[in-house]
This record gives structure tokens, C-alpha cells and sequence, in this order.
């Protein structure tokens, strides 16, 4: 008996230090979202093809970054976009398996 109480304390324990971390996460993805809300408004608002264009006639750009791919790359924002939604579902079902397994 005693063994068990202690591997649940262990596990509560382990749960407090998580909460923490899942807290600060949520902050995280919240500032992702505004993130991609704008770049998202970017990308297919028109300014993406505009500026594209511009640069296909020869627009003096500096597309040098600090090791990420450009965001006028043709693939970085769309890749960007899908990933983020990927994380998102992966999210949502995460939830949706704790929320069901609580109506059990």
C-alpha cells in the first residue's frame, strides 16, 4: 500500500511541475497564433505578391536571414502555415481525448 501512495504522490508531483510548464506554454501558443495571424494576413492579403513581383523585376531586396529560410521563398510561409496547423489538430485531439476520457 505504502509503495502505491508513493508512486501517485510521484505522479502529482510530476503533474504540479507540468502544470507550470503547460501554463507557460499556452501563453506561447497564443503569441504563436497572433504570429500567424499575421503572416497569414501578409501572405494572402497580396502583399506577399506584390513584393514578389516587384522582386522578379528587379527590386534591390536583402533577403539574408539569421539562418531561417526567407519568408518570400514561394514554400516558407505555406509550409509555415500547414505546420502550424498540424500542431494544432495534434492540440485539438490531445483535448478532445482528455475531455472524452472524463465523460467515461
Amino acid at each position: 500500500m505504502q509503495n502505491e501512495i508513493n508512486r501517485i504522490q510521484a505522479l502529482y508531483r510530476e503533474w504540479l511541475q507540468l502544470q507550470e510548464k503547460l501554463q507557460r506554454e499556452q501563453k506561447d501558443w497564443q503569441r504563436a497564433n497572433q504570429i500567424m495571424h499575421e503572416l497569414n494576413a501578409f501572405y494572402f492579403d497580396g502583399q506577399f505578391q506584390e513584393f514578389y513581383e516587384k522582386m522578379e523585376q528587379g527590386a534591390d531586396v536583402d533577403l539574408r536571414t539569421e539562418g531561417e529560410y526567407s519568408v518570400m521563398s514561394e514554400d516558407t510561409l505555406w509550409n509555415a502555415f500547414h505546420e502550424h496547423q498540424q500542431l494544432a489538430w495534434a492540440r485539438l485531439r490531445g483535448a478532445i481525448d482528455v475531455l472524452d476520457k472524463q465523460d467515461e
